[in-house]
């Protein structure tokens, strides 16, 4: 059910008091409403006993009654337990095939009904419910001077119209509690201002984030549970109550095409980095086995490979060439001395003048 058709149901249901539906039978219109929850339990004492065989003819006879509301204009609602038999003789006349068709009408009109009702907070926020709420003043919603339809009073009221009652009963606790909180923070700035003002932040922001909510869910009519599907790519977590069903769903491990896409992209990140490192590995290993049939070695520091005779005379005469030996400084002779410091003298750095 959308939006629009459920906040007409449900203007119906608050402000008359039920839904209706027409049918042309034998020749007149008759036109017929959902039973609310008292009058259900009215047909159940008129019908009797359930372990009667034709328990369930009479409740059905008795359920049409109940939901009928006028013949060719002429409204029986008022009048309904005055003409009870003669009512209850016309339909028990009926065929029960058109006594059936009058009952699946009425069962679609009944799903309305339920459908309806989850749109009703959403509903109860507007502007319009809270105008109407305040026509209803100290009245029931279902009393005759406000629903213009003779016999409403006797129907007592339904779940819709009940809770709807309750809602604004509980907006308007809130608006007169919000205004004695402001008069006491005014008090209350007279000899802390500082606190008062920190005090009157606070809670116009959660004024604020209660207002918000209340505001997309009046536009949205609800937060439907069913938003969330596993083919879906994320659901919206404006409100808290969204965002504990997504903390919910996490915990209990439920994924959306959003997380299945990102944990699709970080096993391809994984597998490419497993990929690259094992192709380092490989050549890695290509150039060792190379090396080493080369005769040439890997370090940490670099490579090395096995010098040959040639080059290691080499190497021996270059450091017997460079090698200084310096006894102590104190049985060194002079010779020795001026000899050790022109070996390293053009070596030092000295500070520039």
């Amino acid at each position: 059910m959308e939006k629009k058709e459920a906040y007409q149901a449900l203007s119906d249901l608050i402000y008359k008091g039920f839904l209706t539906v027409s049918l042309k039978m034998v020749g007149k219109l008759f036109v017929f409403k959902t039973v609310n929850e008292k009058e259900y339990d009215l047909i159940k004492i008129y019908t009797g006993s359930p372990d009667e065989e034709s328990y369930t003819n009479r409740f059905n006879l008795n359920f049409l009654i109940f939901s009928l509301l006028s013949i060719d204009g002429r409204c029986i609602l008022n009048k309904r337990d005055d003409e009870y038999m003669a009512i209850y003789s016309l339909f028990s006349g009926m065929p029960n095939k058109l006594r059936s068709t009058i009952l699946i009408e009425l069962n679609a009109i009944r799903e309305k009904y339920y459908d309806s009702m989850q749109y009703l907070e959403g509903f109860s926020y507007t502007g319009q419910s809270r105008r109407r709420w305040r026509i209803v003043g100290d009245k029931f919603p279902n009393s005759e001077e406000l629903t213009g339809i003779p016999g409403t009073t006797i129907m007592g009221l339904n779940t819709c119209q009940e809770s709807w009652m309750l809602l604004n009963k509980m907006l308007d606790e809130e608006e007169r509690y919000n205004q004695h909180f402001s008069l006491a923070v005014l008090v209350a700035s007279a000899s802390n201002p500082k606190g008062a003002r920190g005090i009157r932040a606070r809670h116009d922001s959660s004024l604020q984030k209660t207002d918000e909510r209340r505001k997309k869910l009046s536009r949205k009519g609800t937060v439907k549970k069913t938003q969330w599907t596993p083919k879906g790519w994320a659901a919206p977590v404006d409100t808290a109550e969204e965002l504990v069903e997504e903390l919910h769903r996490q915990m209990a491990g439920k994924k959306d095409r959003h997380d299945l896409f990102v944990e699709d992209h970080m096993r391809r990140i994984r597998e490419e980095a497993d990929k690259q490192a094992r192709q380092a590995e490989e050549k890695l290993q290509e150039i060792r086995k190379m090396r080493e049939e080369e005769g040439i070695g890997t370090t940490l520091t670099g490579t090395h490979r096995i010098l040959s005779a040639k080059e290691t005379e080499e190497l021996m005469s270059k450091s017997r060439n460079n090698l200084v030996i310096v006894e102590s400084e104190e049985v060194a002779s002079k010779e020795e001395e001026k000899r050790y410091f022109n070996k390293i003298g053009s070596k030092v750095l000295t500070a520039r003048k």
